[in-house]
């Protein structure tokens, strides 16, 4: 499995040089500049970037036969998925870390002019990128897997379209559920809490389906 996890970040390690300069580069202006709109959509960025790299690094693998290579060593399939789903895991929590190292220096440039509780308070901001990159994962790999690398440009557009869907469908499932009377601040965290269980029940459900696909692939 070890194996597996470092050639998964092998992989994706081009893209980790050019995402990190830009996400150095936008952060930094935004936090420059201090614009609220700005300050509030960069830390739902970084977790979806790199699990958008996570996916499309298995393009690489393909052009480089390693995909097909790595099925002829003795491991299983299933952990072949497995790592995929773990470093894509690892890419999103990377990523909430970013927002949350960026919304920390947010505060100490700028004081806590930004945040309040509800869709702009520093928690939804940093889970928000990573429940989304979660969604991704779920809807990405099981696509790959079934349609081929052949499609990997088309999965990734599927799988942000489909990612922000679902959790557009969640809020507005929620909303409905609390009334129109408004959601207390208690009401809201649970909500976020119960996408979050829903996403890691999701991602959990596709690497299961996306290991029967791939058990059942022909090379």
């Amino acid at each position: 499995m070890k194996g597996l996890l470092k050639s998964c970040f092998f992989g994706i390690k081009g893209n980790l040089r050019v995402i990190g300069a830009a996400a150095v580069i936008l952060g930094g202006i935004c936090l420059i500049m201090g614009d609220p709109s700005a300050v509030g959509i960069f830390p739902f960025l970084p977790a979806p970037v790199l699990g958008a790299a996570a996916v499309a690094c298995l393009r690489r693998e393909s052009a480089s036969r390693w995909s097909r290579y790595k099925i002829t060593l003795p491991v299983r399939r299933r952990d072949i998925v497995k790592s995929q789903y773990i470093s894509h895991g690892i890419c999103a929590l990377a990523g909430m870390a970013c927002a949350g190292i960026f919304l920390c220096l947010a505060l100490i440039i700028h004081g806590n002019i930004y945040f309040y509780y509800g869709f702009r308070d520093v928690l939804t901001l940093i889970l928000g990128g990573g429940i989304l990159a979660v969604f991704m994962g779920a809807i990405a790999y099981p696509l790959y897997y079934w349609w081929g690398e052949e499609k990997t440009e088309v999965i990734i557009a599927l799988a942000i379209l489909g990612a922000v869907a679902v959790i557009l469908a969640l809020s507005m499932l929620i909303n409905f559920l609390t009334g129109e009377g408004g959601v207390t601040d208690t009401q809201y965290y649970v909500s976020l809490a119960v996408i979050l269980l829903i996403a890691l029940a999701a991602y959990a459900g596709s690497c299961f389906l996306s290991a029967q696909i791939y058990e059942k692939t022909e090379w």
